[in-house]
């Protein structure tokens, strides 16, 4: 209890992303039915990180520490999924118009993405292994959400080529760079620490 008490903003924050997880399953579960479920590892995306996030901050209450590949996992998935939110919205709604479900969409990834903030400290260097493993997770998405079916803006067409492929490409590209960012940091705390 000593430890709920002290640490009360993950606790709040646990609150707030479990809210947030069932609010966006609410939208994601026409996705998960559409899509074979050999694949819904690949859908969610705003149900997945705040869920992601409640699990990792429970288990800090609990043992005192984060799962550092989930951490990294995490951190790579809100930071580059905040930064598409608003390249893609934004210029999804300059180009059709001003559309409050678009804005509320970019609202809620940068609500999500913020606790980056909160993160950030907690990032320590992990198992090249769990490295490879969150890049090809990343990456196969990317190509999943580009030539399959589990990306709903695709699925429906709303979507023209030019814009699929330049949505494929930025996305990648962001996972790509923020991975390095992120394994960047580690190895310069790791190198400072061994010094």
């Amino acid at each position: 209890m000593n430890n709920l008490k002290k640490n009360w903003g993950f606790v709040a924050l646990i609150v707030l992303d479990l809210f947030m997880t069932g609010a966006a399953l609410t939208i994601d579960y026409r996705d998960f039915v559409e899509t074979p479920f050999y694949l819904w590892i690949f859908v969610p995306i705003c149900s997945l990180y705040p869920l992601l996030l409640t699990v990792n901050y429970a288990i800090y209450l609990w043992r005192g520490k984060f799962v550092q590949w989930l951490l990294n996992f995490i951190a790579i998935g809100i930071i580059s999924y905040s930064l598409m939110a608003l390249i893609f919205y934004s210029l999804y709604m300059y180009n059709r118009g001003f559309a409050w479900y678009e804005f509320g969409n970019i609202f809620w990834v940068l609500l999500y993405g913020s606790q980056i903030f909160v993160i950030w400290k907690y990032l320590k260097h992990i198992n090249w292994s769990c490295y490879v493993l969150i890049l090809v997770y990343f990456i196969a998405k990317d190509f999943l959400d580009r030539f399959s079916v589990t990306y709903s803006y695709q699925r429906y067409g709303i979507l023209s080529l030019f814009e699929l492929n330049l949505f494929f490409v930025s996305v990648l590209v962001l996972h790509i760079v923020t991975f390095v960012i992120i394994m960047r940091k580690k190895y310069t705390a790791a190198a400072i620490y061994l010094k």
